[in-house]
């Protein structure tokens, strides 16, 4: 992939990073009068799936109201706190909620506190590019920023529909479990409880355009979950709380910590070892159905049935790559 290099001005090969610090690490920075932002992963696929990126904000910055008419968004807080409107509708997101946002919904924010980092995981869209787009116009017709109806218009090229001049932070306050979306810090669809380890599924396959699901995993220390087979996909993690060992085929192990993020390439074997007790890990590209093969095996579980064949035979059937989890076995 691509990284900017601030001191040549030139892009640089480098290799496909595994685990990412958020602070100190961006393939490319922009900045405008609504704060600056990092990118960490760029879009993916014919799909452009996992793009990733931050935006670092200051009380009262704002993103105007506006909807896309492709691709999702899930936006996530790790530090302050965002006035959020969607669909006609206000809320507070704090640390650790979740808010996923498909086409056609309004949506619009303004930041409440100094220093508020918002995380933002894109499918189906290649949002970055369209940072550039801004950035070619700043060089070439810098008047244009000024004209409302050609901002309009070129937005309209990316998929994007503003509502200029609409008082969005006007509308009414609910209380966040009645925004369509919204995915509290403790909140999820439901949880599956293996030796050692907490499953959560925070948006099934219906609610993510039937492309992925998105978990969260909450692991005791030492509890390994190890991808043994090649898996087609590249992985999306990132800890919440705690650490972990992450060890990949033909890289140096390293150790992602909270808020770091762990990007692994396709078709590459990888393990992943639990260094506390509590460790909270999110998983943004479960393309398998995780959610169905858990409750396959909760169901065997409650009946009796689960032993060693039928957790084999889910794993095939269910195309899961992981090879090694606290519960399960080894193929």
């Amino acid at each position: 992939m691509l990284k900017f290099n601030q001191e040549t001005g030139n892009y640089e090969m480098v290799r496909e990073a595994v685990v990412i610090d958020p602070t100190a690490f961006s393939l490319e920075e922009s900045a405008d009068e609504n704060g600056v932002g990092h990118l960490f992963i760029t879009a993916k696929g014919a799909e452009k799936n996992l793009e990733m990126s931050d935006y670092c904000v200051n009380e009262g910055d704002e993103v105007p109201y506006h909807y896309h008419e492709y691709g999702s968004e899930i936006f996530f807080v790790t530090r302050g706190s965002v006035d959020a409107v969607m669909g006609g509708k206000q809320i507070v997101v704090n640390p650790g909620d979740m808010i996923l946002i498909r086409p056609f919904m309004p949506h619009g924010f303004e930041y409440r506190e100094n220093g508020t980092v918002w995380h933002e995981i894109i499918q189906g869209m290649d949002l970055w590019e369209g940072l550039t787009g801004l950035d070619r116009i700043y060089e070439n017709c810098p008047e244009k920023i000024e004209d409302d109806l050609f901002m309009r218009d070129y937005l309209k090229t990316e998929g994007r529909v503003d509502y200029l001049g609409y008082p969005y932070l006007e509308a009414e306050t609910v209380s966040p479990e009645e925004m369509p979306g919204f995915c509290g810090k403790d909140m999820y669809y439901k949880s599956y409880q293996l030796p050692g380890i907490e499953c959560r599924i925070k948006y099934p396959r219906w609610k993510m355009d039937n492309r992925k699901e998105v978990w969260e995993f909450i692991m005791d220390q030492g509890q390994i979950i190890a991808w043994d087979e090649p898996y087609f996909s590249h992985e999306l993690m990132v800890v919440r709380s705690g650490s972990v060992k992450v060890e990949i085929e033909g890289y140096e192990t390293q150790i992602a910590k909270t808020e770091d993020i762990i990007h692994i390439p396709d078709y590459a074997r990888h393990r992943i070892t639990v260094l506390e007790s509590g460790t909270v890990l999110q998983d943004f590209n479960v393309q398998y159905d995780l959610f169905l093969m858990m409750e396959e095996l909760d169901i065997a579980r409650r009946e009796g049935r689960l032993d060693d064949d039928l957790v084999l035979d889910c794993l095939n059937r269910y195309q899961c790559p992981v090879t090694e989890a606290s519960g399960l076995i080894c193929r």
